[in-house]
């Protein structure tokens, strides 16, 4: 018989294909290498669970994880860990065991006010020493520090490299320039709106030479914005709204586009902008996304302020212009992918984090 495998329980909070949830799929690669038997926890159901079980991974529904009996279910595992800020009541319950905690935290400054009544500003050091916590990059490092006096260590997710032989536009011929917004959800934080007034603000030259598509789920309260793109897109033809669609989708698409863009007013990391750089696609994002933080401007990206529409409209002709090296700034972008996000690079951080628990 085989040697039994170590356990490794994961607590996440829901299983919907949203940034800090679908990035698990790199980390369970990577545990997996080391020996673990994952089961994943998670309170809501979503479409992740048939990827994470197509990876052999047994997937339960456990609404209510702070019950005492789901609590003696975890007693068997040699490692626990725990994803996203929202999962903190469950964070105060767990660190009572013994055993390893991991506990990473992929949420944004702003995110960190809903949970104000839950986090006081010695929360984290008063955190028993069997609990680790990560920040989802630098941008959620920082806060953590400034805000908590608590130095977080930085663990970048990692993202598996596709072939992307065709890195011109094949969507209208390569005669106008692609630009694609891609969000999970519509979102005050991720700058939809502000994408579309930069849009607003360009000379028709411009329009006429770009096509722009915003995807993601839209709530009640992003539906204003998407009548005004549907209005665009009955009106002008070049500003089109696209559902949420599978990953691998998404990738697929992603191919065909000259360049991704992330207009956040705050993102940890920003999964999309980390993808496009994977694909070597051009990349616009605003300086407060956690990846701007490995990017140079119009070296390796093109960075601008957050919040500055003036200035996002500004690389948008940049890009339908084209009179840039672009080439090489898809060149540098895509460096910095192999360097910060790959697989590779992810597989290593992992395996120092829990290799010695093996």
């Amino acid at each position: 018989m085989g040697e039994k495998r170590k356990k490794m329980a994961v607590l996440i909070p829901c299983l919907e294909g949203a940034g800090g949830i679908s990035v698990l799929k790199g980390l369970f690669i990577s545990v997996q290498k080391l020996g673990y038997q994952i089961v994943v926890y998670s309170m809501l159901e979503g479409s992740m669970r048939e990827i994470f079980e197509g990876m052999g991974i047994t997937v339960t529904i456990q609404a209510d994880m702070l019950s005492d009996n789901f609590q003696e279910q975890l007693d068997d595992a040699e490692a626990i860990f725990v994803n996203t800020l929202q999962m903190v009541p469950v964070i105060q319950k767990l660190e009572k065991k013994y055993v390893n905690i991991h506990w990473w935290i992929h949420e944004p400054p702003a995110y960190f006010m809903l949970y104000r009544d839950q986090i006081s500003n010695d929360f984290f050091q008063k955190l028993n020493e069997n609990v680790h916590v990560y920040a989802a990059g630098n941008l959620v490092h920082d806060y953590i520090w400034n805000q908590f006096h608590y130095n977080a260590e930085v663990l970048n997710f990692g993202i598996r490299k596709l072939e992307n032989k065709g890195k011109k536009s094949i969507i209208g011929g390569g005669l106008k320039k692609n630009f694609l917004l891609p969000s999970y959800y519509f979102d005050y934080l991720k700058g939809q709106d502000l994408l579309l007034k930069a849009i607003l603000n360009l000379p028709q030259e411009y329009l006429s030479r770009s096509e722009f598509y915003f995807l993601g789920i839209v709530e009640e309260d992003m539906k204003g914005l998407y009548q005004i793109i549907l209005k665009l897109e009955q009106a002008w033809g070049n500003v089109h709204y696209i559902p949420v669609m599978k990953h691998s989708e998404l990738l697929d698409f992603m191919k065909k586009m000259d360049c991704l863009v992330a207009p956040s007013r705050e993102d940890a990391t920003n999964a999309c902008i980390v993808e496009g750089l994977m694909l070597s696609k051009l990349c616009i994002c605003s300086d407060m996304t956690g990846v701007a933080r490995y990017l140079e401007d119009e070296k390796s990206a093109l960075v601008f302020p957050s919040e500055n529409v003036e200035e996002l409209t500004k690389k948008l002709m940049l890009v339908i212009d084209g009179e840039k090296d672009m080439e090489q700034i898809r060149e540098c972008g895509h460096w910095v992918y192999e360097t910060v996000f790959s697989e590779q690079i992810f597989d290593k951080h992992v395996r120092k984090i829990f290799g010695a628990e093996c």
